[in-house]
């Protein structure tokens, strides 16, 4: 990402004035300062062009504090990571240089070639560095954009202001940004004059092929820029990339500009602004960085949730002592193993969700994630929606002070996950069968030696649906062959394409002729959320009442109908 200074705004330390000073500020909290133009530090793919050293064969030392415009006295760096993968699955992650390999990544890789970049904001560590760790070998670049500087108090410049809610500035669609175009961004309805840089999501999605993009001060040189705010590695990407930039005012406006080097769509939503030496003095919104520290992993068993469905949230409490004086948070937001295409959406918990995005999934089994900024409520902290289902992690790099918000509506109730259609595969171990539950025409699918899916019954995972399969008994495979030796209690499961087992416990059994209302009125008998499994039988006949002569296999005349209840169902 490109960065400018701010006309004529002095980044130096302010003297406070009697009576504005704060006993409760704080350690380390600190003001943010952009640098003039964003300076790459580390490019493994140039080694000789760069100052950095490399302590291990996953890791490079990267120094930020007393070089490049950054004073020594730096506790926290805003840079922009860029990883090149190798070949398998991979993750980056930066983290204070003389501490523990933390528990939190930055960057998530899946695929050989693959190049993604994310805004970090990290801690400087012992010599003022940061470590940047690759689990596998990769091209790692950084370029660092901007600092943070401890103060002792109020602070005119350099505090963090949120919007209320984040504001959506601009959606091209259904245009294209063309090939080394530059998109205006008028930011002048979301940030005051008195704001020296804007924070922004920006998404890129129907892209064309690999590329990038950068944000710019509306002044910047209208040429190429060197460094990107946000990658995409081939056609078809939706991605989002937070960005800190400068929005300088000229005639009235403030405005960025996007760069972009090959035709994409192009969205940013406006999160807040940061203030500058015409704002006001405050002790709010200054940035006090931790150690990264994971903050919820919905993959690790026993959370509020596990994977998130469509139009699910799950709520994130920041550490005790963060809740009560953040007013945000600064995280790395992930989505892992994507249900589809979607998106993430970061807020406040117990606030409205706004219609923006903070991670955005192109298809199903994705991990994707964001540097995000967000407001906090109090007691509760934030909530992370998902408009199509993922697993969620969050790492925390530091926080704002201020009042959080308070809660505006009561916690979300997470609907029913959506009903999942065949292919099924059905299990019932008494009967040693494992059968595959199709859709269509029943005897095209019923002759090949499968369980047919009743049309017009319910679907796994439907509230109080009554779900009927039909397969043969004596051709075909015979795979439903030893209904008869069902008994009440006998277990069986349900497995769907997305990863579910329904499990039932056999209720019932009863026969009836081959008119499909009485085989229909049959399935449904039993209450609540039924499965029932329909075979030819003979038929009850009066004059014997041993039980393989009434239920045995052996005519079309009428119909076995073996029901049983839902009785848990898992994602595995």
């Amino acid at each position: 990402m490109g960065a400018g200074a701010v006309a004529g705004a002095s980044m130096l330390a302010t003297a406070v004035p009697d009576g504005l000073a704060h006993a409760a500020l704080p350690a380390g909290a600190s003001r943010f300062v952009p640098l003039p133009n964003a300076v790459r530090l580390a490019d493994t793919r140039s080694p000789a062009e760069y100052a950095y050293s490399t302590p291990d064969a996953n890791r490079i030392r990267v120094r930020i504090a007393g070089a490049n415009g950054v004073p020594g006295s730096a506790s926290a760096a805003v840079l922009t990571v860029t990883a090149v993968n190798g070949n398998d699955g991979n993750f980056v992650t930066a983290y204070p240089s003389g501490g523990a390999l933390p528990l939190a990544s930055n960057l998530n890789l899946l695929s050989a070639g693959e190049q993604n970049a994310n805004l970090v904001t990290v801690k400087i560590g012992a010599g003022g560095s940061v470590d940047v760790y690759g689990l596998r070998a990769c091209s790692m670049i950084v370029d660092v954009l901007g600092y943070y500087e401890p103060v002792t108090g109020a602070v005119r410049g350099g505090r963090f202001v949120g919007l209320p809610s984040a504001s959506r500035a601009i959606d091209t669609r259904p245009a294209l940004a063309g090939t080394r175009s530059f998109t205006t961004v008028d930011l002048t309805p979301y940030v005051p004059a008195d704001a020296s840089s804007a924070v922004i999501n920006l998404t890129a999605t129907e892209t064309t092929g690999p590329s990038f993009f950068t944000a710019l001060p509306y002044d910047a040189p209208a040429s190429e820029p060197n460094t990107s705010s946000l990658n995409v590695s081939r056609p078809g990407d939706t991605r989002a990339a937070g960005v800190i930039v400068p929005v300088p005012t000229i005639g009235g406006r403030r405005r960025i500009k996007i760069f972009t080097l090959h035709p994409a769509k192009l969205i940013v939503d406006v999160v807040g602004f940061y203030t500058s030496e015409s704002s006001p003095e405050s002790e709010d919104g200054l940035f006090v960085p931790v150690d990264p520290v994971r903050l919820v992993d919905t993959r690790v068993p026993g959370g509020e949730v596990g994977k998130l469905w469509p139009a699910w949230v799950v709520e994130v409490k920041p550490p005790a002592s963060v809740a009560s004086r953040a007013s945000a948070i600064v995280a790395n937001v992930t989505g892992v193993e994507s249900r589809g295409p979607g998106f993430l959406t970061v807020t406040g918990a117990r606030q409205p969700i706004t219609l923006t995005s903070n991670v955005n999934f192109s298809g199903p089994q994705q991990v994707v994630p964001n540097h995000v900024i967000t407001p906090v409520t109090a007691t509760y902290g934030l909530q992370v929606y998902s408009s199509h289902g993922a697993h969620v992690i969050v790492d925390m790099a530091g926080y704002f002070t201020g009042t959080p918000k308070s809660p505006q509506r009561t916690k979300w109730v997470n609907p029913a996950p959506p009903s999942a259609p065949p292919a099924w595969t059905l299990r019932v171990p008494r009967l040693g069968l494992a059968s595959t539950v199709l859709e269509g025409d029943p005897t095209s699918v019923t002759d090949s030696g499968y369980s047919w899916h009743w049309s017009g019954t319910g679907f796994m995972g439907q509230d109080n649906a009554h779900v009927a399969t039909f397969a043969h008994r004596t051709d075909a495979g015979a795979p439903y062959r030893n209904l008869h030796l069902l008994q009440n209690g006998d277990t069986m499961t349900v497995t769907t394409a997305d990863n579910r087992e329904f499990t039932y416990r056999v209720v019932r059994r009863e026969l009836t002729d081959a008119a499909n209302a009485n085989i229909l009125a049959a399935v449904r008998r039993h209450p609540g959320t039924t499965l029932s499994l329909v075979a030819c039988t003979v038929g009850h006949d009066r004059s014997k009442s041993a039980w393989p002569d009434i239920w045995a296999p052996t005519s079309l005349k009428y119909r076995i109908v073996v029901t049983a209840e839902l009785v848990s169902w898992r994602e595995f």
